[in-house]
């Protein structure tokens, strides 16, 4: 067990630094704006070169890698193995993570003469917000878990990502989906996997 929270602690801290950490360091350095792109643009690599193309694949794949090994663990924590529910969105989320990573992105306008890009297009806006639906879910099938046996856990986590996703939904429905959006999404998540993980380790 003392294996399995080493692994937690590690996989937690850096599930929740990396995304958020790498992102914010590198939009430091690039002409983007948040309130008009989104995180996406960063994979196109017409507009902001193959390298960050490349690091922002990278980046989108440590963090389906992590995000696999964070919630297994849990399960292992927890005991969450046999219910299949729960392993089952783990692999569609990390799965459709994984596709996402590598779909690169265009702002070609859909057309029938560009049947190529507009497929790409379409298919990496598919995959973007089915990630935005699948994570909170995997993370709403954990605390239906644990919130029987682990009350405070449970309520406190199921509050941390439905505020996560209601200021979400409002950013998108005021200005559509754009970098603030996405980065407010993010760090949702972060704070709730920073809480799970400390409260795992003092267990």
């Amino acid at each position: 067990m003392l294996w399995i929270k080493l692994g937690i602690l590690l996989t937690g801290f850096l599930y929740a630094g990396l995304l958020p950490y790498t992102t914010r360091k590198a939009l430091l350095h690039l002409n983007f704006d948040p309130k008009r792109e989104t995180l996406s643009f960063l994979s196109n690599k017409w507009l902001y070169g193959e390298k960050c193309q490349k690091g922002y694949q990278r980046l989108l794949f440590a963090s389906a890698v992590l995000t696999y090994s964070f919630f297994w663990l849990l399960s292992k924590f927890y005991d969450l193995g046999r219910y299949e529910e729960y392993m089952r969105q783990l692999d569609y989320t990390v799965a459709v993570m994984t596709i996402l990573a590598f779909s690169p992105h265009n702002i070609l306008p859909y057309s029938v003469k560009r049947l190529g890009t507009s497929l790409q297009r379409l298919l990496h806006n598919i995959f973007g917000g089915v990630v935005f639906l699948f994570l909170p879910l995997l993370i709403i099938f954990f605390q239906a878990r644990v919130i029987e046996p682990y009350p405070f856990m449970g309520i406190t986590g199921l509050m941390i990502i439905s505020i996560t996703v209601v200021l979400t939904a409002i950013s998108f429905l005021k200005n559509g989906l754009t970098g603030v959006s996405e980065l407010l999404f993010i760090n949702g998540v972060s704070t709730w996997t920073i809480f799970i993980t400390i409260l795992t380790l003092l267990r």
